[in-house]
């Protein structure tokens, strides 16, 4: 979609709706079977259990793994090399050549309000900045439960937070090690022959990415691996009010880890050379994420296709929400496309043309 949905007028809703015709029934049958589902009508039996976890996500639709594929088979979907950071960089680098100013390591604590419009953000300094509009980009709990104290919200904004499912919280293990791998694909899927415990869940399987993909992640001879696994959000918060006991944690899974590994690349656990662990708590305090959640709305056949949540709040103005909070499905094309949809919404709102242009 080219603009905002907001912005369709008749004659856009019906020729969208005459493009997708071909499509409707497909998609139809295939967003009501899961992959799990699906993959109970393969006779053979390593298929059964392997294609699964292809999209580990409980009650995964048939229609978004399609999706998936089809993205990566018409590469509209892939790997930034260098990373998120590098990634995150580019989108810096364009931002300042437009004009903008970034301020880091200065969170919002509360979007300023008068006469309900909002009007800027105070810092957790004290500071203040003043808008003409507010716009936030940050976890949607947060924003519309702490930085605007739930004032702004209806019957269905609360049904979101209390009924649908989000992404599970993830324990992110990334090792450094003296050791190529060539000719290993990106990414392998090992079963467990007995489940092991890690960070209060049980495991049946771990899957590990090989960074051979990238020579930037790496010196020549090295390669960066990462292995995650769904955790338990609870658990983690709770065990983080001790940190000794939090750390000691940490170290135990990235020990199991390398031991796992180990048994799959004999003589790994000697060549180790970095070590990093993130939990759940890690990824709220770095970003907000409400539970430690890795992405947003959990997509499942009862989600999909993806529902359209409002970017603004009921009552107050001069106030867009944007990302993955507001995108059900969540990731980064979904969340970069709703930051361009508000700003048509806006340029429209001022009677002024949308137009954008590569450096």
């Amino acid at each position: 979609m080219d603009k905002a949905p907001e912005l369709y007028g008749t004659f856009d809703g019906s020729w969208f709706l005459i493009r997708m015709l071909p499509f409707l029934r497909l998609m139809s049958k295939w967003k009501r079977i899961s992959v799990q589902e699906y993959a109970q009508r393969f006779s053979d039996p390593f298929l059964r259990d392997a294609f699964p976890l292809v999209a580990d996500l409980p009650d995964f639709p048939m229609a978004g793994l399609l999706m998936m594929l089809a993205w990566m088979h018409r590469k509209s979907a892939g790997y930034p090399v260098g990373g998120s950071l590098e990634f995150s960089r580019s989108i810096e680098r364009r931002y300042l050549d437009l004009g903008g100013q970034i301020h880091y390591r200065a969170p919002v604590a509360e979007i300023l309000v008068e006469r309900d419009q909002a009007v800027g953000v105070r810092l957790a300094d004290g500071t203040e900045h003043r808008s003409d509009i507010t716009i936030s980009a940050a976890d949607g709990h947060a924003t519309i439960f702490d930085l605007l104290d739930g004032k702004y919200i209806n019957s269905q904004i609360r049904s979101y937070y209390d009924e649908l499912p989000t992404f599970l919280p993830l324990v992110h293990v990334a090792l450094g090690v003296t050791r190529s791998f060539e000719k290993m694909p990106a990414t392998v899927i090992y079963p467990l022959d007995e489940p092991v415990t890690l960070g209060g869940r049980k495991q049946s399987h771990f899957g590990v990415e090989i960074g051979n993909f990238d020579p930037t992640l790496a010196p020549p001879g090295k390669t960066v691996l990462k292995v995650m696994f769904t955790a338990d959000y609870t658990y983690w918060k709770d065990l983080r009010q001790n940190p000794e006991r939090y750390q000691a944690e940490k170290e135990r899974i990235a020990d199991q880890v390398i031991a796992l590994l180990d048994q799959r690349y004999p003589g790994l656990a000697g060549q180790v050379e970095m070590r990093d662990v993130a939990t759940p708590v890690t990824w709220e305090r770095y970003t907000g994420n409400w539970q430690g959640s890795m992405e947003g709305w959990l997509m499942t056949r009862k989600t999909f296709p993806p529902f359209r949540m409002s970017r603004t709040l009921p009552g107050l103005k001069r106030f867009y929400m944007i990302g993955q909070w507001v995108e059900p499905g969540g990731g980064v094309p979904p969340a970069a496309m709703s930051g361009r949809n508000v700003m048509q919404i806006i340029c429209k709102r001022d009677h002024k043309p949308f137009v954008t242009k590569t450096p």
